[in-house]
């Protein structure tokens, strides 16, 4: 019987999700609820979920190991350790980037920003082009 209860109330918690009005009141003020006013005239707002992927950040943040040696220099030898680390890497991004619709990247100051297309596009050439690269 408790289980029963328990049920009820799950189901009617999520049942009672209404929806969401927007108002202006007298002073130019907007608001918005689930309970607009009685004596305004409201309108119901539609509310876009989030995504089902909300922007994986990508797991190689530069172009550059921790040694401040870039992946792409061709002047110098690298070992096959590094090779095999660029290597995945470059699948890593790649991943990320076949299976994300918007990717984010952490700045040089702390702060994250979402990826344009281009620089989708861009970011993903350079994976491609390591990849071929560094995984032989």
């Amino acid at each position: 019987m408790r289980y029963l209860i328990y049920l009820v109330l799950v189901v009617s918690t999520s049942l009672n999700a209404g929806t969401i009005h927007k108002w202006t009141d007298e002073n130019g003020n907007v608001h918005y609820g689930d309970t607009p006013p009685v004596k305004t005239k409201s309108e119901n707002v539609r509310v876009q979920t989030a995504p089902s992927n909300p922007g994986k950040p990508l797991p190689r943040l530069s172009n550059s190991d921790p040694d401040g040696k870039a992946a792409g220099n061709t002047d110098q030898q690298i070992s096959k350790d590094q090779a095999e680390r660029y290597c995945n890497e470059a699948r890593a991004d790649l991943n990320v980037i076949n299976n994300s619709s918007r990717i984010r990247v952490k700045q040089s100051d702390g702060t994250e920003r979402y990826l344009s297309d281009a620089e989708i596009a861009k970011r993903k050439a350079e994976s491609e082009a390591a990849v071929d690269r560094f995984c032989n």
